[in-house]
């Protein structure tokens, strides 16, 4: 009953949001089939299975609290090497059924080569993720994610208004030619990737704070300012879209410390 009530509440919240800036059937099917495949790879503790569906340089982020025991909540990165750990171990009381328990998928946005979606494990946990294909193959690249409970957010209004504040602060920096700006808009760790698909193999390409301020740099001023449009804000993560002259952005935020910081984003060209 819980799970009903809790089900109905997220289509709710699904009606109330922001719709989709593109719609891709086909992205939808392949991104749905590869998110049922991670989620039940964990409740079913096959680690292969999860690290079947994610990139080798996967960038998964969220709070953990009370880090090394100082109190702050931090940032953690889960990477693949965890993934495999976790996926072994996760759900070593076998409270998640592999055949019963739900993989719920909710579309933020999707384009040919894109999936920006919500995925909620059951009861357990939920992730905003970013999906694209590479070579022809469906991948998940970035990650925001958190505990269920943290998904029924009551300053869902105040939380968008800042997240929006926030993508717009970097989204302006960048038309501004602002390196600078761009830098402290965003999470020390920041992790900014994008797929190149110039040569006969595409491949993922991470991007450092420091080639990301040459890239503001060279590109210079915009002449068009950016469009943001958020998508979602729940207690913790935050996810938006950046329209601008050059390119399609999609971030992810967490909130640090009561700040809402951008950790991870994906680029493709306009």
């Amino acid at each position: 009953m819980k799970y009903i009530q809790a089900f109905t509440a997220m289509a709710a919240l699904a009606l109330t949001s922001v719709p989709s800036w593109a719609q891709d059937e086909a992205t939808e099917t392949a991104l749905s089939g590869l998110a049922d495949t991670f989620a039940r790879g964990f409740y079913a503790r096959d680690a292969e299975q999860v690290l079947s569906t994610v990139h080798p340089e996967l960038s998964k982020l969220g709070l953990r609290p009370n880090f090394q025991g100082f109190g702050p909540m931090a940032v953690e990165n889960l990477t693949p090497g965890d993934l495999l750990i976790l996926g072994e171990h996760y759900n070593a009381d076998g409270r998640l059924d592999p055949v019963s328990s739900t993989v719920d998928v909710r579309f933020f946005d999707t384009t040919a080569d894109v999936g920006v979606f919500q995925l909620t494990a059951d009861t357990d946990w939920y992730d905003f993720f970013l999906g694209t294909r590479i070579n022809g193959e469906w991948v998940l690249v970035n990650c925001a994610y958190g505990a269920f409970q943290w998904i029924d957010n009551p300053d869902r209004e105040t939380h968008f208004a800042q997240i929006r504040e926030q993508v717009e602060a970097y989204a302006a920096a960048w038309d501004a030619g602002d390196a600078a700006g761009v830098v402290a808009s965003v999470y020390p760790d920041f992790d900014r990737r994008h797929v190149d698909r110039s040569g006969a193999r595409e491949f993922l390409a991470p991007e450092t704070l420091e080639t990301i301020a040459f890239s503001v740099t060279d590109a210079g001023a915009s002449e068009t300012a950016s469009q943001v449009t958020v998508f979602e804000a729940t207690r913790a993560t935050g996810a938006a879209r950046i329209d601008a002259e050059d390119r399609t952005e999609w971030v992810f935020l967490l909130r640090v410390a009561g700040e809402w910081r951008i950790v991870n984003s994906f680029w493709a060209p306009a």
